[in-house]
């Protein structure tokens, strides 16, 4: 669902509520503190002084007072769900994510506000990608974030950049399954014994065959499954023996952090893989926007 739809099929707040009711509860209202039915919907003052439903619903069982919104994503918001709405369009269908000052433009609201909604769905994002099991043909990589464009005109007084492993950068570590998902994460190391632990956690290894490139850390999971090495100093593809599709993943998320983002805090970092993980394995969807507002309502 594209922009233009959201706004023609959701034009005014009380068409969100409902359409978020239907999802959640199917018509029976249930009170999410104690699961009772037995609730009333709760008349309110509007901003115009008018007397009408806003959503708000009391529980007679536990006297708690609730909305639809109680426990999602969009729980305790001042913002308008069309907004809500409009901004999950933008953001799950920018090919190379969306900042928070192009979002703040985008739905006229401050940086602060754009971020904070952001920062609210990639963390449903990361709830919701997790957990998955890769089999198959898998690939395995890591790769490394962070830095800034080679952009040096003399060559003279240019350095050599440092590159991948060695380097101050944010580490990540990837599976995925070729034709299938994807799976990949701030690596809390390289070691040996940390890839063989998330290869075990994402990977069913009994069902499954193993690709990556040299690095010798891998070494250690080729007692545990079928594990194929391609030296990428040597070559990139020997028959079906490559990696290029966790490599072609990590294209999409460097493109996202030096097309739209240009920096990472290491506390958020996390997220922003979550949200790139997230659109790629939605990506045979017919509609993600559906996917994920469907999904935060599973509570």
């Amino acid at each position: 669902m594209n922009l233009i739809e959201v706004i023609e099929r959701f034009p005014t707040q009380e068409s969100c509520i409902e359409h978020l009711e239907r999802l959640r509860w199917n018509g029976t209202p249930v009170c999410p503190h104690c699961e009772s039915k037995d609730v009333a919907q709760k008349n309110e003052t509007q901003k115009d002084g008018k007397i009408g439903l806003t959503g708000r619903y009391n529980c007679h069982t536990c006297r708690a007072s609730f909305k639809v919104t109680c426990g999602t994503v969009f729980h305790g918001t001042k913002i308008s769900l069309q907004k809500w709405f409009m901004a999950i369009a933008l953001i799950v269908n920018a090919k190379k994510s969306l900042s928070s000052h192009q979002l703040a433009r985008d739905l006229d609201l401050n940086q602060k506000t754009a971020w904070y909604i952001q920062t609210r769905i990639r963390a449903e994002m990361a709830n919701k990608v997790n957990p998955i099991v890769l089999q198959g043909i898998i690939e395995a990589d890591e790769t490394y974030i962070g830095g800034k464009p080679r952009k040096e005109n003399k060559k003279e007084d240019r350095e050599p950049a440092k590159r991948g492993r060695g380097t101050s950068k944010t580490a990540v570590i990837g599976a995925v399954e070729r034709g299938g998902q994807v799976v990949a994460e701030v690596a809390k190391g390289l070691t040996g014994r940390d890839i063989f632990e998330f290869i075990r956690r994402v990977v069913n290894v009994k069902e499954s065959e193993l690709m990556t490139d040299e690095y010798h850390a891998y070494n250690a999971l080729s007692t545990k499954l079928k594990h194929h090495v391609i030296n990428h100093q040597e070559q990139y593809v020997d028959g079906d023996k490559h990696t290029n599709t966790i490599e072609g993943f990590w294209n999409l998320l460097k493109k996202a952090y030096h097309g739209s983002h240009h920096w990472y805090s290491v506390g958020y970092t996390p997220l922003y893989v979550a949200e790139r993980c997230y659109v790629y394995n939605a990506r045979n969807y017919d509609c993600i926007w559906t996917k994920f507002v469907n999904g935060s309502m599973r509570v």
